[in-house]
């Protein structure tokens, strides 16, 4: 049987009756303290003194697996019955979890034999919520072995800002009466010094953009973006879900990476992006700037960049930027853009009328008065170090995301087919117990 987490213990229980004897060997020895290596080659034998005796049987009554009793799983595995000693049509039969004739059962474990999926589960049993972060469908549910089993197989995947107690304290003490303000005027240009003082990030000719636009999430300017045009182009591997949105539009998607530009289409990237170089991204937009080509820039990692990033801002038409992949800002997500031109959606209708969300964005403010743009990334960034040296990572151009070398993409496509953070390990949850167990 092949588990797709770590075993930190397994426990076999029997309970024999009249002379039956059951013995447990493991890769070949009798088994006393379990200790599992990656691969292991179970050995159950059944003995009793008299072949024919009914009332001589043994039962498997557990098959305890980091504190979960899951010996329902096993009860189909093969039974070999021994032919010398009884006489039977079938030699091999389903165990069901009894044991009446001599003989014996085999059977292979495998599991994740690596200390990143030891941390896996360690966070998922010692941590459970019952109310989960978010996923598809279900986020009440109760500490069982399936969701145990499920957050650590996933606990990777994916991505979500780490809970910075200095930022949360600020953030806390804030009442909704507090963060009720409309933006002044020169707010914009607070921000924009804000970022151009960051040692790793510049963005420049911010005079061009016309237009500054508030908005709940980058979601928000993605998707208006993505279905303003009859013909689309963007690399095949991003971090929103904007191939899902368009699987049923009648949009054509295009690869931004590997086809020609058609003159005047829709064109987005992300930068930086954690499966592509920024220089290549860079590249390309020189060509889509020269296809005269619309083009709309997602800065999600901007702030937690792992390399320095100089954008142009003349080069594209509007780009969209948050803090909330960076800032435990989860709850409220502001999020920001600029346009060289107007752009015709609802969030712009909501500043000119001055219907957008006000707490958000005051928030994004407070937290630009108190705290600089580097102060996440100067955080952690050492602490990633420390990460990689202990579990064998390999960085990328974003902070949270590193690789691993039996981390790879899932090709059933159990989350989306157009989903590929699973190839890499997100190192908050790590970050966020370190210290607490054994990293």
């Amino acid at each position: 049987m092949k588990f797709d987490f770590h075993i930190q213990k397994v426990e076999f229980k029997f309970k024999t009756f009249g002379t039956g004897k059951v013995e447990l060997l493991i890769n070949g020895e009798q088994a006393k303290n379990i200790n599992l290596s990656k691969k292991n080659i179970i050995r159950i034998n059944f003995t009793k003194d008299d072949p024919s005796d009914v009332s001589s049987y043994a039962l498997i009554d557990g098959i305890i697996v980091n504190g979960f009793d899951i010996k329902e799983n096993f009860k189909a595995l093969d039974y070999v019955i021994d032919a010398n000693k009884h006489k039977v049509e079938k030699t091999i039969i389903n165990n069901n979890l009894y044991l009446g004739y001599v003989g014996f059962m085999e059977f292979i474990i495998e599991h994740r034999d690596d200390q990143l999926f030891n941390a896996a589960w360690t966070i998922a049993d010692k941590e459970f919520e019952n109310l989960t972060r978010p996923t598809k469908g279900q986020q009440h549910r109760q500490k069982d072995f399936h969701t145990v089993r499920r957050d650590a197989v996933f606990m990777f995947t994916g991505c979500h800002p780490p809970k910075t107690k200095t930022i949360k304290d600020i953030i806390d003490v804030y009442k909704i009466e507090d963060l009720s303000n409309t933006l002044m005027s020169d707010d914009r240009y607070k921000i924009e010094d804000w970022i151009n003082k960051s040692s790793r990030v510049k963005m420049a000719n911010f005079d061009v953009m016309n237009h500054f636009t508030v908005g709940t999430g980058s979601t928000e300017f993605l998707n208006s973006f993505i279905q303003s045009s009859n013909v689309i182009y963007m690399p095949e591997k991003m971090y929103y879900h904007n191939r899902e949105i368009l699987q049923d539009k009648k949009i054509t998607v295009r690869d931004a990476l590997n086809e020609k530009f058609e003159k005047g289409s829709n064109v987005l990237f992300e930068m930086p992006s954690p499966w592509y170089q920024t220089e290549d991204m860079q590249n390309k937009i020189k060509e889509a700037r020269d296809a005269d080509c619309n083009i709309a820039l997602d800065l999600t990692w901007l702030p937690v960049s792992n390399s320095p990033v100089n954008i142009d801002l003349s080069m594209v038409d509007q780009v969209f930027f948050s803090m909330n992949k960076c800032w435990p800002l989860t709850a409220l997500r502001p999020a920001l853009r600029w346009s060289k031109n107007r752009i015709n959606d609802s969030q712009t209708f909501d500043n000119e009328f001055d219907l957008y969300p006000k707490i958000p964005v005051n928030m994004l403010m407070i937290l630009v008065d108190k705290i600089d743009f580097d102060y996440t990334f100067n955080l952690y960034a050492d602490k990633v170090n420390h990460l990689c040296e202990k579990f064998r990572l390999e960085k990328t151009n974003v902070l949270w995301f590193t690789k691993h070398k039996d981390i790879e993409h899932n090709v059933n496509n159990h989350i989306s087919n157009h989903y590929h953070l699973d190839e890499f390990v997100c190192v908050v949850e790590l970050l966020e117990h370190t210290d607490r167990y054994f990293w």
